[in-house]
C-alpha cells in the first residue's frame, strides 16, 4: 500500500516570511507624505506634511519594532553619526534662537530627516527587493499625479496669459506651494525613473518609464525654473560621466552617440545666448544669460549680501534656527525694491547653504557639507570597487547624481524646508549609505547593545509624538489664521480678536510672512478705539519681531493714539533705520513733532520724503505724484499751525 505522506510539522516562520511589511515605509513616507494637503491651512502642505510625516514613521517604527530589535541594524556608523550630530546642533541652538517655537518646528524637521533616513536604511537591509519595487509604484503614481495636476494648471495659466512667468507663480502651486519647488520635485522624480531604464525586465515597463520621464522634462521646461535646468544639466553630466568611469562598454557609446548630440545642444545653447528674448518670453526664461539681469537675481544677491552682512556678527553659532527670517531686517533692507516699496517680506534665504550659515554659524555650516560631502565620498569609493554588480552600481550612480541635483538646487532654492524634500533627501542618503555600506564597515562605528535598543527606539517614539503634537498645533493655528485673514478683510474686528486668540498656541506665534498673530489684535484694538488694549498688543508683537516695520509703525501709531509722542518717535525713527524708503513713517514722525509743537522738526522730516518715481513704469510715477501733493498738502498744514 502507498502511504500517505506526512505532512510537515508546524513551527515558526523562516525569518524571510515573517518579516513586516517594510515597503509599507516607501509608501507613507514617499508616496503619500508627498501628496498629503490639508486646504483648510494657511499653507496647505508644510504644517500638514510634518504632520503627516511624523504619524507616518510612528506608525511604521510601531509596525518593524519586533523586527528591527532582532534583526535591525544597530551598528552606528560614521554618516549615521554626522546625522546625529547635525539634528543635536539644530537641537542646541534652540538655546540661542530668537523665538523658542519656531526653533524647535525647525529643528525637529531635521529629527524626521534622520528618523526616515534611518528607517530606511534598515528597510534596505532587510528586503531591498521590496523596497525598489515599492519605490517603482509610487514614482509612477506620483508622476501621475503631480504631472496632472501641473498639466492642469499649466494649460490653465498658458491659456489666459501666454508663457508668462510670474503669471505661472499664481497658478502652479498645487504640487509644493511653489512653482519653482514643484520644479524641483519633478526633477527628482525623473532621477527616481533613472533607476528602471537600465533594468532588466520586461521591454514595455521601460517604455513606460521612458515616456513619463518624457513628460517630466517637458513639464520642467514649460515651468520656466532656472535652478531645475542647472540642475538637469549637471545631473546629466555627473550621470554620463560617472556611467563611463565605471562601466568601459558604456564609452563608446557616449563618444559616438551622446557627446555629439550634447555638442549640438551646446550649439543651439550657444546660439539662444547670442539671440536674447526679450521681456518675460518663454525665450528668455530659456536662456542662462538674462538670469543676472533679473528681478530675482538682483533680490537674491541683495539678500544673499545682507544676510552676509549679519554673518558677520554671528560668526561661530549663527542667530538660531528658524530665527532668519526675524533677524534679516536688522541690518536694514535699504536697496531691497520690493521689499522697501511693496512690502515684500522674504521667510528663506534661496539658498540652503547660506541659510545654514546664517542660522547655525559657521560651525553648522562645516557640519552640512560635511554630510554631503561624506555622502559623495562613500559612493565614489564603492563605485570603485571591482567586485560591485552592474545594476548595483548603476543604481549607486543615479542616486549619486539626485544628490548632486539636490546640491544644485539647494543653493538657489529651500528644499530644507518642505518636508517632502526631506524625505526625498532621507532616502537618496539612505540608498548610498546602504549601497556604500562595505566602505563604511571599514570605518570606526559604535554598536548599540540589544539591552539598549528598546530604550532607542522609545526615545524616537516620544520624539516622533512630540513632533505629531507640534505639527498638530501648526494645523490648528494656521485654520484660525484662515479664518483671521477673512475677518481682517472685511473689516470684523471682532472676529480677527477671536480668531488671533484661537491661532496663538506655544507652537504658532506667527503667520506665513513672520508677523505676530498679537500685531492683529493691536490692529483690531486699534480700529476699535481701544487704545490702551492696542498699545499693549503691540507691545508683545514688538517684543516677538523687534524689526519688522511694519510692526514698528503700528505700535508707534498707537502710542501717539495714547498721547506718548517721545516714545513714539523713537520707535518711527527705528522702522526707517530698516526702511529708510519708508515714506509714511517719516509723515507719522512730522505728525507726533506737530503734536509736541516742534514744527521746525515736523519740517525737517517731511522735507526728507522722497518723491522719485522708483521705476519707470506708470504704476511708479503714480504714486510719486500722489507723494508729492501729501507732502504740499501736509506742509501747508504745518505752516498754518506755525501761524
Amino acid at each position: 500500500m502507498r502511504q500517505k505522506k506526512k505532512s510537515a510539522p508546524a513551527g515558526p516562520k523562516p525569518a524571510s516570511e515573517s518579516r513586516p511589511a517594510y515597503h509599507l515605509l516607501i509608501w507613507l513616507a514617499l508616496a503619500a507624505n508627498s501628496l498629503f494637503l490639508l486646504p483648510w491651512c494657511l499653507d496647505f502642505y508644510l504644517a500638514p506634511r510634518f504632520f503627516f510625516l511624523s504619524g507616518a514613521l510612528l506608525l511604521s517604527l510601531y509596525l518593524f519594532r519586533n523586527d528591527l530589535r532582532t534583526h535591525g541594524d544597530w551598528r552606528i556608523h560614521g554618516f549615521d553619526l554626522l546625522l546625529l550630530g547635525w539634528y543635536a546642533l539644530n537641537l542646541a541652538s534652540v538655546a540661542w534662537a530668537y523665538n523658542i517655537s519656531e526653533a524647535i518646528f525647525y529643528s525637529q524637521k531635521v529629527w524626521l530627516l534622520f528618523f526616515t533616513y534611518w528607517l530606511t536604511r534598515q528597510v534596505l537591509s532587510r528586503d531591498p527587493a521590496g523596497v525598489r519595487q515599492a519605490i517603482r509604484q509610487a514614482v509612477i503614481l506620483l508622476s501621475y499625479a503631480a504631472g496632472g495636476i501641473l498639466i492642469v494648471q499649466i494649460a490653465a495659466a498658458f491659456l489666459q496669459f501666454g508663457s508668462d512667468n510670474e503669471r505661472l507663480y499664481d497658478f502652479a502651486k498645487g504640487v509644493s506651494g511653489n512653482k519653482n519647488l514643484a520644479s524641483g520635485f519633478l526633477f527628482f522624480l525623473l532621477m527616481l525613473h533613472l533607476l528602471f531604464l537600465q533594468e532588466k525586465g520586461p521591454q514595455q515597463s521601460r517604455v513606460h518609464h521612458r515616456w513619463l520621464a518624457a513628460v517630466l522634462v517637458l513639464l520642467i521646461l514649460l515651468l520656466q525654473t532656472r535652478t531645475v535646468y542647472l540642475a538637469l544639466a549637471v545631473g546629466a553630466l555627473c550621470y554620463v560621466a560617472l556611467r563611463a568611469w565605471v562601466n568601459p562598454p558604456f564609452r563608446p557609446v557616449l563618444f559616438k552617440r551622446i557627446l555629439p548630440v550634447a555638442i549640438a545642444l551646446m550649439a543651439l545653447v550657444a546660439t539662444g545666448v547670442a539671440i536674447k528674448g526679450r521681456g518675460n518670453s518663454l525665450a528668455e526664461r530659456l536662456n542662462p544669460a538674462t538670469y543676472l539681469d533679473s528681478q530675482t537675481a538682483n533680490e537674491r544677491r541683495f539678500i544673499w549680501y545682507k544676510t552676509d552682512v549679519l554673518n558677520e556678527d554671528h560668526y561661530w553659532w549663527g542667530v538660531g534656527n528658524g530665527s532668519w527670517k526675524i533677524w534679516f531686517p536688522s541690518k536694514s533692507i535699504e536697496g531691497g525694491y520690493r521689499l522697501q516699496s511693496y512690502n515684500v517680506v522674504f521667510t528663506r534665504v534661496h539658498n540652503d547653504y547660506l541659510e545654514v550659515r546664517a542660522e547655525l554659524g559657521m560651525i553648522g555650516a562645516v557640519l552640512f557639507c560635511l554630510l554631503f560631502g561624506a555622502a559623495f565620498i562613500s559612493a565614489f569609493k564603492s563605485l570603485s570597487r571591482q567586485e560591485a554588480e552592474s545594476q548595483e552600481r548603476h543604481d549607486l550612480i543615479v542616486w549619486t547624481t539626485a544628490l548632486a541635483g539636490y546640491c544644485v538646487i539647494q543653493f538657489f532654492d529651500f528644499p530644507r524646508e518642505r518636508i517632502e524634500f526631506q524625505a526625498l533627501l532621507a532616502i537618496i542618503l539612505a540608498h548610498i549609505a546602504f549601497l556604500s555600506r562595505g566602505w563604511w564597515a571599514r570605518l570606526p562605528g559604535l554598536t548599540i547593545p540589544v539591552a539598549a535598543r528598546s530604550l532607542c527606539m522609545a526615545v524616537a517614539a516620544l520624539l516622533l509624538v512630540f513632533n505629531a503634537i507640534v505639527g498638530w498645533y501648526r494645523i490648528r493655528g494656521e485654520m484660525h489664521n484662515v479664518k483671521l485673514m477673512r475677518g481682517f478683510e472685511k473689516g470684523n474686528y471682532r472676529q480677527v480678536l477671536e480668531e488671533a486668540r484661537k491661532a496663538q498656541n506655544p507652537f504658532y506665534e506667527y503667520n506665513e510672512v513672520v508677523l505676530p498673530l498679537s500685531w492683529y489684535e493691536g490692529v483690531a484694538y486699534y480700529q476699535m478705539e481701544q487704545i490702551d488694549r492696542s498699545v499693549e498688543a503691540f507691545s508683545r508683537a514688538y517684543r516677538l519681531n523687534p524689526w519688522s516695520f511694519q510692526v514698528i509703525n503700528n505700535y508707534a501709531s498707537a502710542l501717539v493714539r495714547a498721547g506718548k509722542y517721545e516714545e513714539a518717535i523713537t520707535l518711527y525713527e527705528q522702522a526707517l533705520a530698516i526702511n529708510p524708503r519708508f515714506e509714511d513713517g517719516k509723515f507719522n514722525i512730522a505728525y507726533a513733532c506737530v503734536q509736541l509743537k516742534n514744527y521746525g522738526k515736523a519740517l525737517e522730516w517731511l522735507d526728507q520724503v522722497d518723491t522719485r518715481a522708483i521705476s519707470d513704469d506708470e504704476e511708479a510715477h503714480q504714486r510719486s505724484a500722489a507723494l508729492r501733493k501729501r507732502v504740499e498738502e501736509t506742509r501747508r498744514a504745518i505752516e498754518e499751525k506755525m501761524e
